[in-house]
């Protein structure tokens, strides 16, 4: 009897071996592997027209319910004029997390049953940073999978805390806010084309871009951004910042994700 066991147990081992444990879906099906289109939610949806004009503006948040990691999602959108849009959030995404807003034109029926979204591509990082982009087609309810590849990480010479806000000054513009203020680059590299992208509380996105270059423990000229709602860094979150640094003479590029409190080289 404890033989027969045994080799049940074997038996039942190999099924799970053969079918079970199989990492890749057929054509087209969804691979239980990889994050599901109904994990992708939009939430906070509005359609309303634009303040003083005729044109129908669609918004929205989305929410990363999967257990995965999201670098950026785009949705194609067809609407019922014949119009064709997209919904694009390049924020990164933890499992739970949800994107700044996300706008694009929307139908003048300002009905959302004439908003249909066609084709979902979704960008995946897993712990060793490798990429997949996952990429569904509503009407086809196809899945196609890119191979996965390594985004390059790096321990750059130049860091985010190396590069200084020097007199950050809120100031009152018309019904928002602007802010103004220099950057000091306080390593021994010269820098160029810097942005930070930051978040307000309401979950707005900004930029502070600055293309020139600034020399090693120099500071630059006067920056400003306008059109921001709040007059306090604590009501802001960064997202990620970019940079390129010189290094033996050539430019390397880098991106800080603030999420993923990780460096990547960038081409």
């Amino acid at each position: 009897m404890k033989l027969k066991w045994i080799y049940l147990t074997f038996a039942c081992m190999l099924i799970l071996v053969l079918f079970g444990c199989e990492m890749e879906a057929e054509d087209g099906k969804a691979n239980r592997h990889y994050i599901q289109i109904e994990e992708i939610e939009l939430v906070d949806v509005s359609l309303e027209r634009e303040e003083g004009s005729e044109v129908a503006v669609y918004q929205a948040k989305i929410k990363n319910r999967s257990k995965h990691t999201v670098q950026g999602v785009t949705i194609e959108v067809e609407l019922k004029d014949g119009q064709h849009t997209t919904i694009v959030t390049q924020d990164t995404l933890k499992p739970g997390d949800t994107s700044g807003w996300i706008r694009c034109v929307g139908p003048q029926s300002l009905k959302l049953k004439d908003l249909k979204k066609t084709r979902f591509t979704i960008k995946m990082i897993d712990e060793e940073n490798q990429e997949t982009v996952v990429t569904y087609d509503v009407g086809r309810d196809f899945y196609t999978y890119s191979e996965s590849t390594e985004r390059e990480t790096i321990n750059p010479k130049v860091k985010v805390d190396d590069i200084e806000f020097v007199d950050p000054t809120f100031a009152p513009e018309g019904a928002g806010v602007k802010l103004q203020t220099y950057l000091k680059n306080n390593s021994s590299h010269a820098i160029q084309n810097i942005m930070y992208t930051f978040e307000d509380d309401l979950g707005e996105t900004h930029t502070l871009y600055h293309p020139l270059e600034i020399g090693g423990n120099q500071q630059s000229s006067l920056l400003t951004t306008s059109n921001l709602s709040k007059k306090k860094w604590k009501d802001y979150q960064f997202k990620r910042v970019s940079y390129t640094y010189q290094d033996k003479g050539q430019w390397v590029c880098v991106v800080y994700d603030v999420r993923l409190d990780q460096y990547f080289k960038e081409e």
